[in-house]
């Protein structure tokens, strides 16, 4: 027995292996809720919420990665009502994370830290910018078949950051991300399919299903445009508006000026120019351009509304204003 109060190094060599499973738990359910992996349906904030509670949120680098994200302004995909976004508090995470030397974790092998440490020299983000450097630490995690660096690795060569541009190889990084449930990846393959690399509308629907079913906002409402329109299925409106209705309810200003005109013009949907004023608001106030101008032709005709030309007269410059 050791009587000095420090644990033995059995112990200590149990706590390691516990604290690191406990981790690699935790990385593997923020991508379920992240990105739908393992058939998990997308919850961001449970995601969020995962980070923001973890233990080792102060001496982990991939969870202060996680952190300077949910606070990095420059983030606004990632957001949660229990963090407020600050530039300086999340460069701050981000030099935090190097650091604990989050380079020497990804050398170590882990398949997070190499994608977190990708995303920073992506950005520029605590380290030099250097989209190159990004490109070999995705390749790292990739190694090991881990479906998030696939998928941005996919983004790389469709964009050509830090390699040649080359649209087969992203689609075949997005093919291999996919097969394993990643539903960004289901997405982007979707579309690929869809705007003609290796065209299959038929494809590109189901591929756009698959990302639907977990939760993907912009899947769902491509899908509702593949109903509404008979791309790649038979055309049905009342399909449509579920699709949009689904995505709309998260918050997608596309689906939401959509699903507004299929309540405009009954398509899918008993006609009801209140509920359509619903939704072009809800698109309008985030600045969704097509969406303000039917929200004011809807004040300056008194569809669904009180008959209101100041208000139509705001809402129609605006629609203008945010076309420039």
């Amino acid at each position: 027995m050791d009587l000095s109060g420090r644990p033995s190094e059995g112990r200590n060599d149990l706590y390691q292996k516990i604290k690191k499973y406990a981790y690699e738990i935790r990385m593997m359910e923020l991508d379920e809720y992240l990105y739908g992996m393992n058939k998990k349906k997308i919850d961001n904030e449970k995601a969020y919420n995962i980070i923001i509670d973890a233990p080792d949120s102060e001496s982990n680098p991939s969870i202060l990665f996680w952190n300077a994200v949910l606070a990095d302004p420059r983030e606004p995909y990632y957001k949660s009502p229990r963090v407020e976004k600050n530039e300086s508090k999340a460069n701050a995470f981000y030099h935090w994370a190097v650091d604990l030397d989050i380079e020497g974790m990804a050398e170590s092998g882990d398949q997070y830290a190499c994608v977190c440490l990708g995303e920073m020299y992506y950005h520029g983000r605590g380290v030099d910018e250097n989209d190159s450097t990004a490109v070999k630490w995705f390749r790292y995690a990739v190694e090991q078949g881990y479906a998030n660096a696939q998928f941005n690795l996919g983004m790389m060569y469709l964009n050509g950051w830090g390699v040649d541009k080359n649209d087969s190889t992203a689609v075949e990084w997005f093919r291999s991300a996919a097969e394993q449930g990643h539903a960004r990846a289901q997405f982007n393959l979707g579309w690929m399919y869809f705007i003609g690399v290796d065209e299959n509308v038929s494809a590109a629907v189901k591929c756009y299903r698959e990302a639907a079913e977990q939760g993907h906002a912009n899947a769902q409402f491509h899908l509702g445009r593949m109903y509404k329109n008979g791309w790649g299925v038979d055309k049905n409106d009342s399909t449509a508006v579920e699709w949009y209705r689904e995505a709309a309810e998260q918050g997608h200003a596309n689906a939401q000026f959509h699903l507004g005109r299929m309540y405009k013009n009954g398509w899918g949907v008993d006609k009801n120019d209140s509920t359509a004023v619903e939704w072009y608001r809800e698109a309008a106030e985030q600045g969704h351009s097509d969406a303000q101008f039917n929200l004011g032709q809807m004040y300056e005709k008194g569809w669904g509304v009180d008959r209101n030309d100041l208000t139509a007269e705001e809402w129609l410059l605006k629609s203008l204003c945010d076309l420039d």
